[in-house]
């Protein structure tokens, strides 16, 4: 592989580049809608597994919730692979090299899986100590530590999963990975239902039956994914056999390590406003686990169009043409913005009746509706950092967004929240300093796509 990827330039000025070529996959929406619809389906999923779940009392609510947070820390980190993996696999294809593009998931395949495998053998050391900083009462720890190590038996094939979705999207093709991810979560809530509940003659399992519900779907899925590439049915082709390119290895993880220092910073430092709404009990971790939940919809929209975003950049800019990179981030953006606002807005007004269907207790149902206004309300600001975060990642930027993210999370939603603790205010603005992370994030994103350093050569 070459040492250099795409342009020369450091910085190209907007005003002097002329459309030079374009990529085959041109459309927003077209890139946009399948991974909406995938990760819609993932939200559904995961609205199911509170209710499946929700019916074992607001211990086990709070346990799956903690050994959720806990274990996506964990992944994101593995999964940040796969940030080096589209913006490789983006020019190699905007520039029409697509067996640079097999190589490239090869290499993050084997990479991401290792680390998988690692960070299960962690956890299974050390689940009761991490489980512990969260306050839980002795019932839901328990919970929550069987769900967090059964959770870690299929991070391989979870983040093999990831990468493979990843790398499709990157390649242009958004629709596989959809219909591989609707098998998936239909199979995903048959398991819900039937392990947690012991129905359709299953054992009831409870909690670990959540765990193995997901982690059986997502293997399965992986499978899938792998018949598919060794049959040559996927628009990726085979790798070659050849000894490790060095080179590659170092791209991938030039681009993958500050992402991972970002998602590191950003899974830590939501874990540390989560221990902070801990402090105030079992409610609130209840309600913010169920506010995301019913909000992931709104979520799952934004990466659709981060995908997007992050697609047409990368191969826009591998095809030498920054004008038409930018300009495909910004109308991401627009999409983005338009579509999470509206969705936001809907999901906080029935907001008392999803939380009334999920688990029947009144304060936890209060709590839910204040903490989705104040997280509902930040949708376009949310859809700024998905869409324009995503074409600064394709791009392969990943060192602003970690800054930005640093600067948001820790030294605003944090350095608030914890003012708020140590004057005793109530969990009502704990949920609010969330807000100022948002808007200036908000701001910090829009500045560094605007400034177009981002427009550059990977080498």
């Amino acid at each position: 592989m070459s040492s250099k990827i795409g342009l020369d330039t450091d910085v190209v000025s907007e005003e002097a580049i002329e459309k030079v070529s374009s990529p085959e996959t041109l459309s927003i929406w077209g890139l946009a809608w399948p991974s909406i619809m995938a990760n819609i389906l993932f939200a559904a999923v995961g609205v199911v597994a509170l209710k499946a779940v929700g019916a074992l009392g607001t211990e086990a609510v709070a346990a799956v919730g903690t050994g959720q947070r806990i274990f996506f820390v964990i992944q994101s980190l593995i999964m940040a692979v796969s940030t080096g993996t589209t913006a490789l696999i983006a020019r190699a294809y905007g520039s029409g090299n697509k067996q640079e593009g097999a190589q490239v998931l090869f290499d993050s395949l084997w990479i991401g899986s290792s680390l998988g495998i690692i960070s299960t053998a962690l956890v299974w050391g050390a689940g009761d100590d991490i489980i512990s900083l969260f306050g839980l009462n002795e019932e839901s720890k328990e919970l929550a530590v069987d769900y967090l190590k059964y959770s870690m038996l299929f991070s391989a094939m979870f983040a093999a999963s990831f990468i493979f979705g990843a790398a499709l999207r990157a390649a242009g093709d958004a629709k596989t990975p959809l219909a591989v991810m609707i098998f998936q979560n239909i199979l995903n809530i048959f398991l819900l239902i039937g392990l947690v509940n012991g129905s359709f003659g299953l054992p009831e399992l409870g909690v670990v039956g959540a765990a193995f519900a997901w982690g059986i779907s997502f293997t399965v899925g992986t499978f899938i994914f792998l018949i598919l590439w060794l049959k040559k049915l996927l628009i990726i082709p085979l790798p070659e056999i050849e000894n490790i390119n060095k080179n590659r290895i170092r791209l991938i993880f030039k681009i993958a390590t500050p992402a991972t220092i970002e998602q590191g910073v950003f899974q830590l430092g939501l874990l540390t406003y989560f221990w902070i709404i801990s402090l105030y009990g079992t409610a609130p971790i209840a309600a913010y686990n169920i506010g995301i939940n019913i909000l992931m919809l709104s979520f799952m929209i934004g990466q659709g169009f981060s995908v997007a975003g992050a697609t047409l950049t990368g191969q826009f800019l591998g095809a030498d043409n920054p004008r038409e990179a930018k300009r495909s981030g910004w109308r991401s953006t627009g999409l983005s913005i338009v579509s999470m606002s509206f969705i936001g807005l809907l999901i906080a007004i029935f907001s008392e009746e999803i939380a009334g269907f999920l688990i029947d207790d009144p304060e936890v149902i209060r709590l839910t509706v204040v903490f989705v206004w104040f997280l509902g309300s930040m949708q376009p600001l949310m859809a700024i950092e998905f869409a324009l975060g995503g074409a600064l990642r394709g791009a392969g930027d990943t060192k602003s967004p970690l800054i930005i993210t640093l600067i948001g999370l820790v030294f605003f939603r944090l350095s608030v929240a914890s003012l708020f603790v140590y004057y005793n205010f109530s969990i009502e603005y704990i949920f609010a300093s969330l807000m100022i992370d948002y808007l200036v994030k908000a701001i910090l994103f829009t500045a560094r796509f605007e400034s177009g350093k981002w427009i550059k050569s990977i080498s």
